[in-house]
Parts: C-alpha cells; sequence; structure tokens
C-alpha cells in the first residue's frame, strides 16, 4: 500500500513502441507488493491493454493476493483508470474502476476497516488503511505482525474480509 512514483523507463518505452501500448513502472514504498520488469511487465501489460483497451500501464506489480499473481493499472485513454488482476498465467481473474483508491477514509471508516483487519488476523497492530476498489474490494488495511511482517487484508462496503494476504516482509 502507499502512493506509488511514476517512473517511465527505457526498456518499458522500447516494449510499448512494440507493443503499441504505453508502459510506466512504479517506484514502490517499504510493505508494497514487487514492481514487475522485463518479460513479466511485458506479458502482464499485454494481458491488461488487451483486456481494457488503449490505455497507458501507469504501475504492475505481483500481487501476494492467494487469488492473483499480478497487479496492472491502466489509465485509459479518456482519463478513466482501470485495476486489472492476473492469474500466474497472466489470465485476467478481475477487473475494475479503480476510483482513487488513496482517497481519504473518515476516521471512523478508518477504525472499522482496521479492527476487522485485526480481528482477522488475530494479532499485531493496525498500519495503513486505505479506499480500495479492486477485487470487489472497497477497503484494505495492512495490519503489521510483531515480527515486522505485514498481511494486507481486503474488506467489502459492509466491513466483512474478503480476502488476507500471506505475511511479508519488506
Amino acid at each position: 500500500m502507499g502512493r506509488k512514483i511514476l517512473l517511465l523507463t527505457g526498456v518499458a518505452a522500447a516494449a510499448a513502441a512494440i507493443s503499441g501500448a504505453s508502459i510506466a513502472t512504479a517506484g514502490t514504498t517499504p510493505g508494497d507488493d514487487q514492481p514487475l520488469t522485463g518479460n513479466a511487465l511485458q506479458q502482464a501489460s499485454d494481458a491488461a491493454i488487451a483486456r481494457t483497451g488503449p490505455g497507458t500501464v501507469i504501475s504492475a506489480e505481483t500481487d501476494n493476493d492467494p487469488n492473483t499473481s499480478y497487479e496492472v493499472d491502466v489509465q485509459l485513454n479518456n482519463g478513466t483508470r482501470v485495476e486489472v488482476e492476473l492469474d500466474g498465467s497472466f489470465q485476467v481473474v478481475s477487473e475494475g474502476r479503480d476510483d482513487d483508491p488513496g482517497q481519504p477514509l473518515s476516521a471512523a471508516d478508518r477504525d472499522r476497516a482496521g479492527q476487522a483487519a485485526l480481528a482477522n488476523v488475530g494479532k499485531g497492530r493496525i498500519g495503513d488503511v486505505e479506499r480500495e476498489s479492486g477485487g470487489g474490494a472497497a477497503y484494505e488495511a495492512e495490519i503489521v505482525l510483531d515480527d515486522g511482517s505485514e498481511v494486507d487484508v481486503e474488506l467489502g462496503a459492509d466491513f466483512q474480509v474478503l480476502r488476507t494476504g500471506a505475511p511479508e516482509r519488506d
């Protein structure tokens, strides 16, 4: 979780010229999934653009969700942002409008989402909590375990747990 900084690389630009898609890779902050590079970046970008239509890949990263391996954010030519989740074979698992997951939460919503995630994980402390729009989730909460690893928990609009990721280290 966290803000992503767009960084257009020469390799991504060359790959985009070949495939006809614009591609940018994202930098990450600690706790984020890892940005894709090389062939994985190209395959994930191609699959996402094939699904969404013309646009620019603004981030592509591994996804720690048990149902998906990759997450690709695409900005369509009309300005709409779409999140595409892919399995390990680069097949689309889900697609949804990315409605600015960084939009501020009310203190009450932040607390409810954080407490629900903490109850699901069972131990640790509540880290970042933010809006989420991928895979049907409304919120994503990060739980920091005593050993420093982090667990991402996705929750629905009713604060019910939808998915819990495996613990990962920075």
